[in-house]
């Protein structure tokens, strides 16, 4: 019993200061909260089980780096609820996906893999491009966000969908202009905002940088 009460109080001591010091949080001025589109293709990602073939945690050593690109950092993750750092690669590191490739081609490696990776052992996930992209609870999604700490503006739920809809016509209208017919609606679409997403706003940070 003594040796319980230890462990509780020595918990509770290291934990508190985690929750009291907001400098224990890092963040980039670069790193901004996805977009609604973007967090219904995070949820796709997570549901199809994507996350447990591909980490998106590069490791700052150069084998890593020259493989996958600069290294990953903690500021990057804290709107991720939850993160999906992993440690079991079947498949590449996604974490420097986001623009690696176009969305057609990012459309065709989801339908099937084997089109545009030769001897690639992901599955097709096809389904994707025929099912209607569910947004009856993105509003619902922006305010749990926002109550676990992530910055969208007070209101911003009667905006989502709107937004929703603007990127999908975005990402639409690129796949149509590439030969790959869409309506805009469908599952895929977000998955591939999502993936164009990853790791992007470091690049943002650094082409910054290199401008000035």
């Amino acid at each position: 019993m003594l040796a319980l009460i230890v462990v509780l109080v020595g918990g509770i001591i290291e934990l508190v200061p985690t929750f009291m010091i907001k400098s224990n949080i890092p963040t980039i001025s670069s790193v901004k909260p996805y977009t609604p589109l973007e967090l219904e293709g995070r949820d796709l990602y997570i549901r199809e089980g994507c996350n447990t073939c591909h980490s998106q945690m590069i490791r700052p050593f150069r084998s890593e780096t020259e493989r996958y690109g600069e290294y990953s950092k903690a500021g990057e993750f804290v709107y991720d609820h939850p993160f999906l750092w992993g440690s079991k690669r079947t498949g590449p590191d996604l974490q420097r996906e986001g623009n690696k490739y176009p969305n057609a081609w990012q459309y065709n490696h989801l339908v099937d893999p084997r089109t545009m990776s030769p001897g690639s052992i992901m599955p097709t996930y096809q389904w994707l491009a025929e099912n209607i992209l569910d947004t009856s609870y993105t509003k619902k999604k922006i305010t749990v966000m926002r109550e676990l700490g992530v910055p969208y503006p007070k209101g911003y739920e009667s905006q989502a969908l709107n937004d929703v809809k603007q990127q999908q016509a975005s990402i639409a209208k690129d796949l149509n202009d590439n030969g790959v017919p869409v309506n805009g609606d469908e599952e895929i679409i977000a998955l591939i905002a999502y993936l164009q997403r990853l790791g992007t706003d470091i690049k943002q940070a650094q082409t910054t940088e290199t401008l000035k």
